[in-house]
């Protein structure tokens, strides 16, 4: 027996960077200058925007990782917290935290999450809590793995 040709059809996925330098603003959204791959209709972006849009509802995963380090006159030690937001509020699990113990320290943030959206138009942002730092190299990738059950 034989069953049903696989193909799953067309996958759904945004991934945007920026590569520039980007100092943080506290509770201010990440911008993102480029979109080098879109596949699908259900995430969107426009470049050199915030904020990431889903018109579909589902089960998505979200990956953001980017460099940063201290802008000059932060104090030291200071801590950064990166985080998910979906239509202004914090996504479960989707946060990245860093403590810097020098000014001339260079980290990497990231997280990885699965999360649902029930309904749409909904906004993905990437928000960091506070002021003092620079982003440098970020990527942000939002696949989505799917129907809600």
């Amino acid at each position: 027996p034989r069953g049903e040709p696989g193909g799953g059809g067309t996958p759904e996925v945004l991934a945007t960077i920026d590569t520039s330098n980007q100092p943080t603003t506290a509770g201010g959204a990440l911008t993102f200058s480029d979109n080098p791959l879109i596949s699908g209709t259900s995430i969107t972006h426009q470049a050199g925007t915030p904020d990431v849009q889903i018109t579909q509802p589902g089960i998505y995963q979200a990956t953001f990782h980017g460099t940063v380090s201290v802008e000059t006159g932060t104090s030291i030690p200071a801590e950064l917290v990166t985080r998910l937001n979906l239509n202004g509020s914090a996504v479960a699990g989707a946060s990245a935290t860093h403590t810097f113990t020098s000014s001339n320290e260079i980290a990497t943030v990231s997280f990885s999450v699965p999360f649902r959206v029930d309904s749409v138009p909904s906004t993905l942002e990437v928000v960091a809590e506070q002021n003092g730092f620079i982003f440098n190299e970020s990527a942000f990738t939002v696949i989505r793995l799917g129907d809600a059950t």
